[in-house]
């Protein structure tokens, strides 16, 4: 098997071998094949193999004496098949959306009461402070995360934020549960989150939710301006592009009330 670098820890650079080449092989490969294939010492290989087979990673037949991939293994190629055509349909959403208005646009999730953010395209005029795909923020100070939060029942909304004192960022920022709360209320009612200068100053965004096959909001999606170039004639048409580019990717992940 290669081995070009240096592996940090042995064990698990053998494992990592032991699953590729499984995996890869043409045929479900005997004990012997495996150890030539790897040059694992017979003792290392087998302890490591039980392992793999103990916590379903493997599958072992016992008349023919060969490896299968296990249903643990089969089950984390399929989350991740799923994951990775969710992620390439909200890049390529986002990316779409900062082509049509010339803006910054975002795509984030929810964790905690943090939204992580999964993509972003630089507009011409980038006003985001989110520097890096990763990048975290409290979700009440965000238009991300209040359209994110919104989808949430009281309850659990209640459990992420009710003991936490809300950050201010600036002078528009929402730093009161009660008018938190309210705002989340009206965002259910219209379908999108607008955040006027409450993370950065000058700077205004408008968020609309991402829902899949299963009418679940697994993110949400915005466009970043500046407050300058928002106006009331403007707002309408800003908001409707990014509903609509929001509605795109839900129905590119099979949401059919947005087909």
């Amino acid at each position: 098997m290669k081995d070009i670098k240096k592996p940090l820890v042995k064990s698990a650079s053998r494992t990592l071998d032991i699953i590729e080449f499984i995996v890869k092989s043409p045929k479900p490969p005997s004990f012997t094949l495996i150890q030539q294939a790897t040059d694992i010492p017979k003792s290392s290989l087998s302890y490591l193999l039980q392992e793999l087979l103990q916590n379903d990673y493997l599958d072992y037949d016992q008349e023919t004496r060969v490896y299968y991939p296990g249903i643990k293994l089969i089950q984390i190629g399929a989350v991740c098949i799923n994951n990775t055509n969710m992620s390439r349909e909200i890049s390529l959403g986002v990316k779409r959306l900062s082509e049509e208005l010339g803006e910054t646009a975002h795509a984030g999730i929810l964790d905690g009461r943090h939204i992580v953010y999964i993509a972003k395209c630089q507009g011409s005029k980038d006003l985001s402070i989110v520097t890096t795909i990763g990048h975290r923020l409290p979700a009440h100070a965000t238009a991300i995360g209040k359209m994110l939060l919104s989808g949430l029942e009281q309850g659990e909304v209640q459990a992420r934020l009710g003991q936490v004192k809300l950050e201010r960022y600036t002078d528009k920022t929402i730093t009161d549960h009660a008018a938190l709360n309210a705002a989340l209320a009206a965002i259910r009612r219209q379908g999108y989150a607008i955040d006027d200068q409450e993370i950065i100053p000058g700077g205004v965004c408008v968020a609309a939710p991402i829902v899949d096959k299963n009418n679940r909001t697994v993110a949400a999606m915005s466009a970043t301006l500046a407050a300058v170039r928002v106006t009331e004639e403007t707002l309408p048409e800003i908001i409707n592009k990014v509903r609509q580019a929001a509605g795109y990717v839900s129905a590119r992940l099979g949401n059919i009330q947005h087909v």
